[in-house]
């Protein structure tokens, strides 16, 4: 009886930003996360509002092998190291089966400390309680394209504290942003455009008026940080640190302005755009 060998599949499952559209100069339609996976535009969380800032993402799949026809051939040619086995034991070459998913142009070392900036917050979109459109946005610095899986992100509210994790490949491009929000569904968040982070468990109300701190972390090192006074309200409106500001003087919240520009109507704010509408002072 002839025997027959099986060839095994590698299946790789893909998460966050391997799309290349926005380094080949196109549009790219935004996109969510949600603790490091991805909503597409026309979802909730999906917009195309278009700033983007991000790569957009694949849609997560898993292929289950059991339940497919395994790959039967006679012909020596198809089975053997080349073919995805290790050798005439059959077993798995690991190495065959993986998928380098890196963009052209990505950065060779993890975040440190100042490759990220937090530079616009919105820390009361509508007035009173139950406000659900409150954001903050991040600016990378790099000249490469990031990727932020591994960030984890924290801000205490009273007793508690806040926190995200980005927990798949999530691709920024060079000087690109992303927006982290209390939600990822645009009736409430008042449409934000582009690659949003999602607070894990959805606690509204996260940037509180009388002054908080968010800090950004990559195992355990802090890749940055902002402490934020008590301000007053400006209901509506993001406060911004202005593009043309020299970044060391951020922590000075007198040169945070109040966005001039509309992302939507009724809400002024640039997130996951360059703060251009308002000047250093």
């Amino acid at each position: 009886m002839q025997r027959h060998r099986t060839r095994a599949l590698g299946v790789a499952v893909l998460f966050g930003f391997v799309s290349l559209c926005e380094l080949a100069g196109s549009s790219c339609s935004g996109r969510s996360l949600v603790s490091g996976s991805a909503l597409p535009a026309g979802t909730p969380g999906g917009t195309d509002g278009g700033y983007g800032g991000a790569f957009p993402a694949v849609e997560p799949t898993a292929t289950n092998v059991d339940d497919e026809a395994p790959a039967e051939s006679s012909d020596p040619a198809s089975v053997g190291p080349d073919a995805g086995e290790s050798g005439d034991d059959g077993e798995l070459d690991a190495g065959a089966a993986m998928v380098d998913d890196a963009p052209d142009g990505a950065c060779t070392s993890p975040l440190a400390a100042g490759d990220l900036t937090i530079d616009e917050l919105m820390i009361e979109s509508v007035a009173g309680s139950g406000d659900d459109g409150e954001w903050f946005e991040v600016t990378s610095g790099l000249d490469c394209v990031v990727n932020l899986n591994g960030l984890h992100g924290e801000c205490p509210r009273g007793s508690k504290v806040s926190t995200f994790d980005v927990t798949g490949d999530t691709w920024v491009p060079a000087h690109g942003t992303f927006v982290v929000a209390d939600s990822n569904d645009p009736a409430i968040n008042h449409r934000l455009p582009g690659t949003l982070v999602v607070w894990l468990g959805h606690p509204g109300d996260v940037l509180r008026n009388q002054g908080s701190t968010i800090t950004l972390t990559l195992s355990g090192g802090i890749v940055d940080t902002v402490t934020y006074p008590s301000l007053p309200a400006d209901v509506g409106a993001s406060l911004a640190f202005p593009s043309g500001c020299d970044p060391s003087l951020r922590a000075d919240f007198t040169h945070w302005k109040r966005s001039t520009a509309s992302w939507f109507p009724g809400f002024l704010g640039t997130p996951n755009a360059p703060n251009t509408d308002v000047e250093c002072p």
